[in-house]
């Protein structure tokens, strides 16, 4: 452990507790413990061993496992375990109950919703006085620091950081006599969604667009600001006013009227089959859609988010958290794998494998991906959409349990019948409820 605190000895702990802020937090670490972890492999035997909770899956899981090894191969003091705990919402609910336990990770990824629940809770450590010269918050794009920092304490870091984009079908797009591109608007889509019907995909008509069973209200999102409408300002809730009123209906009309969109199991999977020419889906299934693509044959390309009256597109993904109550030398070592995640080529290669935008500035500058975007431009759609994208409403964000009630909702109005004007009556007022019972704990953390 001396070697440890040498090789960051500049700083030593306590002043590392103080330049954090956290004084008090080091001694109620010592009623927290780690929570278990496999054996650590013999080579990395003698290292202070780190638990890192994570939501990645598949291709992505896969590419932090990759980077992790490399992290671990890249020192001699610090081991990385990396434990997939499901999604976004597992992985906090998981890590609401050890904190009970009083057991904890050393390190989560937390998404731009679960993050602020932690951060509620007074869960999290403020990061801003573990930076050095190896990494500064100017490193990171300036949007992404800025979503992780309340009160001038840095609480998240950006990781895999997403927004939503238009995938279409580029080779079905031609065979209905449409031009090469998304459309610019949502009228404009609409002009084109008879042609595109009357294409076959696996023997059936294909749909226009398929909407994602999933996060339905982070897409929304995009809709209600093109609308110059919002879910809320604070949490003053604003959606049932006449602008989201109008979002809402048209989206609904286009579902059940236009037939020209519906609501998917998959839309991932619905798009890879073209049984829809179309999806509403995040930059992370960019990797993932190029080989899907591939492997049925068909051009894909992507595009900024329709605009109605005004564009509108929100910010999302995860970042990571490292846990208040966690000893100051775990802390400390937990910082040296996020600045590892803050080299521009570790974020380069992240992106390149993934989807997920770069999360430092000097990223984009990589050979590597300045090579991918020249070869395949869809890998450059999300960093031109990203300086017209914006940090989602902070209602959704910080009510607890929104996200999921109004995915819910949302998923309610593509399935059935329900009026859209009703759907959103009620949803506003739910959440009002919920927002009274969350007042006074959130004007202490944000006012």
């Amino acid at each position: 452990m001396s070697a440890l605190i040498n090789r960051f000895g500049r700083r030593s702990m306590l002043g590392l507790l103080g330049a954090a802020g956290i004084g008090a937090a080091a001694g109620c670490a010592r009623d927290y413990t780690q929570v278990g972890g496999s054996a650590v492999p013999a080579r990395y035997r003698g290292r202070l061993h780190l638990i890192a909770w994570h939501s990645f899956a598949s291709t992505t899981g896969e590419a932090l496992v990759a980077i992790v090894d490399r992290f671990n191969a890249s020192q001699s003091e610090i081991f990385i375990e990396p434990q997939y705990q499901g999604s976004y919402e597992e992985t906090q609910q998981k890590l609401s109950a050890t904190l009970i336990a009083r057991q904890i990770p050393d390190l989560v990824v937390l998404s731009e919703v679960t993050w602020r629940a932690m951060h509620l809770a007074d869960a999290l450590e403020p990061l801003e006085g573990y930076f050095d010269t190896d990494l500064q918050p100017s490193d990171y794009i300036e949007q992404f620091i800025t979503e992780g920092t309340v009160k001038d304490h840095i609480w998240w870091l950006p990781f895999a950081r997403s927004t939503p984009l238009f995938y279409f079908n580029k080779t079905l797009f031609r065979k209905a006599g449409l031009p090469d591109r998304a459309p610019r608007t949502w009228t404009e889509f609409r002009q084109w969604a008879p042609a595109i019907k009357r294409q076959k995909g696996g023997g059936n008509a294909v749909m226009p667009l398929a909407l994602d069973g999933g996060y339905s209200a982070w897409y929304f999102q995009g809709n209600m600001w093109q609308w110059k409408a919002r879910y809320s300002d604070g949490l003053d809730i604003r959606l049932d006013e006449p602008n989201g009123m109008a979002a809402v209906t048209w989206m609904a009309d286009f579902v059940h009227k236009d037939k020209a969109a519906y609501l998917s199991p998959s839309s991932s999977v619905d798009f890879g089959n073209q049984a829809a020419s179309c999806a509403l889906m995040s930059t992370a299934s960019l990797a993932q859609t190029v080989e899907l693509a591939k492997a049925r044959k068909f051009d894909l390309g992507t595009g900024f988010l329709p605009e109605h009256e005004t564009f509108g597109c929100p910010t999302g993904g995860s970042g990571w958290g490292i846990l208040a109550h966690a000893p100051a030398h775990r802390k400390q070592a937990a910082f040296e794998f996020l600045k590892y995640l803050g080299r521009p080529e570790t974020s380069a290669t992240w992106t390149m494998a993934t989807g997920y935008l770069p999360i430092v500035k000097k990223a984009q500058q990589d050979p590597r991906l300045v090579d991918l975007i020249k070869k395949d431009p869809n890998f450059s759609t999300s960093l031109d959409q990203l300086p017209k994208a914006r940090t989602q409403d902070l209602a959704r964000l910080v009510i607890p349990d929104a996200s999921n009630f109004m995915d819910d909702a949302f998923e309610t109005l593509y399935s059935s019948g329900i009026a859209p004007t009703t759907m959103f009556k009620q949803l506003a007022k739910k959440m009002r409820r919920k927002a009274e019972l969350l007042e006074d704990n959130y004007r202490a953390h944000y006012e």
